[in-house]
């Protein structure tokens, strides 16, 4: 059976434990992955991770980090003497012969050497691989963003001007059956004052101001004029007029929007 050794920061040198021991401690939390160890045949202290292929323990190492050390209960005569005594050697012959023999535990020595090292630096802390790259993509993503907003709020401002404008024209286009009605009973184009039609303002709406009737096209045409509101300032008080051809019963659509994204396809041209 080999016998282990094991460095404790509170106790120094721990053992002989064996095999079986070592590997409980480590499943328990009481040794680390960096806690060194020792047993006959190694010329020095070596860290745990180091001997886990001999100690059986690769698999705990890559399963799971080991739980947070617990202290030991102290075994009587748990520091005693090892059981394993390392050949006594002898220091350089001094002026009145070869030194006389120390007898010393190369475990003891090494132990010893570790204690008077200096306590290693923690590690120093600093962003994982995931942070960064998520750093990265949210800097990356800021331009997109932009561009896609630029692209999509004008577009999405076009959208709803289109569709109020198009609301009031459906209220207007309510109005064309009266004024053909009109100019077949008495072939003439009404107006507001002609009966059953009412003042300009009387038919405002939600996005309309006022709606007038009569001859309000340069081929004589009867017209209805809608004035619009409430869509928005480059649009307010801009007027969309449906003119009414007699002879073919047919409508026509124009409008004073410079905006023509804004308009239905049949009042653009």
């Amino acid at each position: 059976m080999t016998n282990w050794y094991y460095h404790d920061p509170a106790q120094g040198r721990v053992g002989p434990i064996d095999a079986d021991a070592l590997r409980g401690h480590f499943r328990e939390g009481r040794i680390q992955r960096d806690t060194l160890l020792w047993r006959e045949g190694l010329r020095e202290w070596q860290p745990l991770e180091r001997l886990s292929a001999e100690l059986g323990l690769d698999g705990d190492l890559l399963s799971s980090t080991p739980r947070a050390p617990a202290p030991p209960p102290l075994p009587p005569g748990a520091n005693d003497a090892p059981a394993y005594s390392a050949p006594a050697y002898s220091a350089a012959p001094g002026p009145n012969g070869p030194a006389p023999s120390t007898g010393a535990n190369p475990a003891d020595a090494a132990a010893a050497h570790f204690n008077r090292r200096p306590a290693a630096p923690p590690p120093r802390k600093g962003l994982s691989g995931c942070v960064i790259v998520l750093i990265v993509l949210a800097v990356l993503a800021i331009p997109v963003l932009g561009i896609l907003a630029a692209i999509a709020l004008p577009a999405y401002q076009d959208y709803t001007f289109r569709a109020k404008v198009a609301q009031a024209m459906a209220v207007a286009g309510s109005h064309k059956v009266s004024v053909a009605e009109y100019v077949q009973s008495n072939e003439a184009c009404p107006g507001n004052d002609s009966e059953g039609f009412q003042p300009a303002a009387d038919y405002a709406d939600t996005y309309i101001a006022g709606i007038s009737f009569g001859h309000l096209t340069e081929n004589g045409q009867c017209a209805i004029q809608v004035e619009l509101r409430g869509i928005g300032a480059r649009i307010d008080g801009k007027h969309i007029v449906q003119s009414y051809d007699p002879s073919s019963g047919g409508w026509s659509c124009t409008s004073d929007i410079e905006k023509r994204s804004v308009l239905p396809i049949e009042c653009r041209d």
